[in-house]
């Protein structure tokens, strides 16, 4: 066992995009120190969305899988650790012990440790058949359990959030009978507006996917060659391979076990990522963060926020005094539809601005006549243009909106 040199640099323990968007806004803003990023699996830091995607498709991995390459740790002077994860804190001699036995001193130590999939007890990580997706490893995996079903080849897909489409879209495109349970009334209930909800399961319908909402599983029985499972709505499937994509939980263990305040929906920070304990931070998914946009705390799990929260939680780590006001976005790619969703698309009630028979319109979600947030389809165009009404709150009548001929955006 070593202590890794006496100069106290900054650690990062997380090698995900708030890691590494940290580790790169920490020199962008002048910070000349060391920094060591601990990364504890096996391969360079990658991007996650590809997995439910782009991976499936091909054992080559995509070029666009890893967040940088070589030469941009080298030229940032960015100390990667790979292979060994953080299993300790000692937060009054400000150590991290790493799992190789080494023990790093910090000067301020940032948590982007991220989530782990939530587990289903009938399905139990690990167990033949059975995939979660959360890793690179987690997807090679559902790959080559898919690569070796045949034309008849069944996926049951548990759970109707934007991880279990993505991946019932690549199934059917595979060639694969799919099958989506969802316990609640709907896809997509926690992420999208009804509306878009609605256009994606008739998207899935007329490609095949069997969706059935409100369905919950009653028992399993593995055979073998799959599991016969049988559902709450009185019928039965064989799956030869089930997906469980049911949500994920904050991996807050580590900051616990430090003495960091730690709630059931993270490791709670302030507008500037500080948590409890003195010189410990954290960002992205695992940190139950205060956003002053909407002046309250929140978890988000989105792709842009652990890179936006990352890179604003560095720079206030290097002595910046802003509180974080990002808006919330993702997107998702399923079949020929590229969306993208900006604010919030839980309002009160919603105006379609373009044909939604179509392969390209907006939805604009209205809280009792504001614009608090855009869904689009293929409409990227539409996104950016939008963007300023959901900063504003812009009121906008709703002809006007709906309207292809006139200008909304004029309002902003």
């Amino acid at each position: 066992m070593g202590t890794l040199n006496t100069e106290a640099p900054y650690v990062i323990v997380g090698g995900g995009i708030a890691g590494v968007s940290a580790a790169e806004a920490l020199r962008d803003c002048g910070f000349d120190g060391r920094i060591v990023l601990i990364n504890e699996e096996s391969t360079a830091p990658y991007d996650r969305p590809p997995l439910s995607k782009d991976v499936l498709r091909s054992s080559d991995l995509p070029q666009n899988i890893w967040l940088r390459n070589d030469a941009f740790y080298a030229s940032r002077g960015i100390e990667v650790r790979t292979g060994v994860g953080a299993v300790a804190i000692d937060a009054v001699g400000k150590t991290v012990k790493l799992s190789d036995g080494d023990v790093v001193s910090y000067a301020k130590l940032l948590l982007a440790t991220g989530s782990r999939a939530r587990e289903l007890a009938m399905f139990p990580i690990g167990n033949p058949l059975v995939h979660y997706l959360r890793t690179l490893d987690d997807a090679q995996g559902l790959r080559c359990d898919l690569d070796k079903l045949g034309d008849d080849g069944h996926l049951l897909v548990v759970g109707a959030g934007v991880i279990g489409l993505e991946v019932a879209a690549i199934a059917r495109e595979l060639g694969l009978r799919v099958t989506v349970v969802e316990a609640g009334a709907r896809p997509l209930a926690r992420s999208a507006s009804p509306l878009l909800a609605a256009f994606l399961a008739r998207a899935h319908a007329d490609r095949g996917v069997d969706i059935r909402c409100g369905v919950t599983l009653q028992s399993a029985d593995f055979l073998g060659d799959g599991y016969d499972v049988a559902l709450s709505d009185g019928t039965e499937v064989h799956a030869d391979v089930v997906l469980v994509a049911i949500g994920i939980l904050p991996n807050a263990g580590l900051a616990r076990s430090a003495g960091v305040e730690v709630v059931p929906e993270g490791i709670r920070t302030d507008g500037l990522g500080r948590t409890s304990v003195q010189d410990i931070y954290a960002a992205g998914e695992v940190a139950y963060h205060y956003n002053q946009r909407h002046q309250a705390f929140r978890r988000e799990e989105t792709w842009q926020h652990a890179a936006d929260h990352g890179a604003h939680v560095a720079r206030c780590m290097a002595g910046q005094d802003e509180q974080y006001a990002s808006t919330m976005a993702y997107w998702t790619d399923q079949y020929q539809f590229s969306i993208q969703v900006f604010g919030n698309p839980h309002g009160t009630s919603e105006v379609i601005r373009g044909d939604s028979g179509s392969d390209a319109f907006s939805i604009f979600h209205l809280d009792h006549s504001a614009i608090c947030g855009v869904t689009a389809v293929n409409a990227a165009r539409e996104l950016r243009k939008s963007k300023p009404l959901v900063l504003k709150g812009a009121v906008v009548p709703d002809h006007v909106i709906s309207d292809p001929n006139a200008d909304p955006y004029s309002c902003a």
